[in-house]
């Protein structure tokens, strides 16, 4: 077809195929690139010369965006609910959109139309499903009504399954591979933004921007003539052709972590820092924190740099701070669609006798430690609810919270009652499959910010050494005169969230070289 085009057509300088592509050609490669520039750029400015005089771009707006700020904090909201409805066959990761260029097609008369029809390009419903599905909520709706939500949306999720299922059913051919998951990858809030649900963080944005290329595809045509999906035969030919399906089973095998969204309080350094790489690694998407800046900025980097700029989200967090614990849950919310692992870990340390114990480092102690582990749990329990796809808390506690030292009256109380907490959490989660176990480390030196503000010094001055004389000492008193490493800590919190305890809470895990003091039973 494409020689008999250019046989009757003699010195034309490209063809195009519908629903195809553009072939253009030259005598060298550098003519053949420019033709291509070219004819792009000539087929450009012909949409942009015609888009308006049909009229409106998209039939004009039928509804208004809400204000920037709103419209985040609607996200942020809703991305959990939509996460958890997504995930109902595996845990998806989820990206968020309010691009100019989206909110013009998702606002406008001709969305209902159109979001049907589906994408033009194979490449693009490889990614985003063959058409997106379209919620029915205002952007008056009250978000905090999350039974009123689900229960408003549960039908268009069931609708969209059925529909997709029916998709399958009947394009299928008899060596067809088994179908896919039937949720919907692309998910749209009118006067809001745009959703987007894959099995990991690049996927779903990839899937967001092939989406809006399909939008910039939709306004060109529609601006010429009429808008035109592929026949749903062809695009399930594609969709599930078989070679494509054989790269697919060649994919590596997710990796234990994957599609889980980690929290841990106090990673931009230490124990935090240490499990939150670890997490990385093992395939989640982590949100670095701190109250020092630089602290999440250095961190932020250097994640970004090992395991991609899609695994890593980072915020100021101070676990004292009410405000600033909802901020975070809600970047949290918008960066992956919600949060499946919390680790306590931020904190502090004070060794005083009780006589040279201050108030004021009372208060700051149980503020941070207790308080604190309170406040983060209780926001993170709201997120994960709204998911309805269970999740882990794992507090990092202390041997103090078991064994009675000197000086240790404030410490070591706080630490007692992070541990009771996380029991009376356990037993108050367990019907959400919210799974909460605890991590008693001993003696963590090796970059630790509990060693700073004098800490090491009253260990030391408590038990008659120097600080210098510290690690050799905590070794030595363990039964396998081991000295733990942040590492050490990370290891055993992901034993906790790696598939294998999926039937355990309520637990407590001693990582200190074996303290007998410290022995639970």
């Amino acid at each position: 077809m494409l020689k008999k085009c250019l046989d009757e057509n003699p010195g034309i300088r490209g063809i195009m195929l519908g629903s195809h592509g553009l072939f253009t050609w030259g005598d060298t490669a550098y003519e053949s690139y420019i033709n291509t520039l070219e004819v792009i750029e000539k087929c450009a400015e012909y949409i942009e010369q015609n888009l308006g005089k049909k009229g409106p771009v998209f039939g004009g707006e039928k509804i208004q965006s809400v204000a920037k700020e709103e419209r985040l904090k609607k996200a942020s909201e809703l991305a959990p609910v939509l996460r958890g409805f997504c995930s109902s066959k595996v845990k998806m990761i989820g990206h968020f959109t309010d691009d100019d260029r989206v909110l013009q097609y998702i606002n406008s008369n001709d969305l209902e139309r159109l979001a049907p029809l589906g994408t033009s390009c194979p490449d693009h419903f490889l990614r985003t499903k063959i058409s997106p599905l379209v919620l029915n909520l205002s952007t008056e709706e009250n978000l905090e009504d999350v039974a009123a939500i689900k229960e408003k949306i549960a039908p268009l999720f069931d609708d969209y399954r059925n529909m997709y299922e029916q998709y399958y059913n009947t394009c299928k051919h008899p060596n067809s591979p088994a179908i896919r998951d039937a949720n919907p990858v692309i998910i749209i809030y009118p006067g809001v933004g745009m959703f987007a649900f894959a099995k990991d963080k690049q996927t779903a944005r990839v899937a967001a921007e092939f989406y809006t290329n399909a939008i910039n595809v939709m306004r060109g045509a529609e601006a010429i003539s009429e808008y035109t999906s592929l026949p749903r035969q062809e695009a399930f030919n594609i969709e599930y052709w078989l070679l494509e399906e054989a790269k697919l089973q060649r994919m590596p095998k997710p990796k234990p972590l994957s599609g889980r969204v980690a929290l841990i309080t106090g990673s931009g350094g230490g124990i935090g820092k240490a499990i939150a790489k670890k997490f990385a690694q093992e395939g989640a998407c982590v949100i670095i924190n701190d109250i020092n800046e630089e602290r999440i900025n250095a961190t932020t980097e250097e994640f970004q740099k090992a395991f991609g700029k899609d695994s890593t989200a980072s915020v100021v967090l101070n676990v004292t701070d009410p405000v600033s614990i909802a901020t975070a849950m809600e970047s949290t919310a918008l960066a992956f669609g919600g949060v499946d692992i919390i680790i306590n870990n931020a904190g502090i340390s004070i060794s005083k006798s009780i006589t040279e114990h201050s108030i004021e480092e009372w208060d700051r102690l149980y503020d941070i430690l207790v308080k604190g582990q309170f406040m983060v749990s209780k926001e993170a329990v709201k997120i994960m609810r709204k998911q309805n796809i269970g999740g882990d808390i794992i507090n990092i506690v202390s041997k103090n919270s078991i064994v009675a030292g000197p000086n240790n009256a404030g410490y070591g109380s706080a630490k007692a009652a992070q541990a009771h907490l996380s029991r009376l959490l356990s037993a108050e989660l367990g019907g959400d499959k919210i799974r909460v176990n605890t991590v008693n480390p001993d003696a963590v030196i090796s970059d630790s910010n509990i060693w700073a503000g004098g800490w090491a010094e009253g260990r030391a001055k408590a038990y008659g050494i120097t600080v210098e004389e510290l690690p050799a000492y905590y070794a030595k008193r363990t039964l396998m005169n081991e000295i733990i490493l942040p590492d050490d800590i990370a290891n055993a919190c992901f034993v906790f969230v790696s598939g294998l305890l999926n039937k355990s809470t309520g637990n407590i895990l001693n990582v200190d070289g074996g303290v007998a003091q410290a022995f639970v039973r």
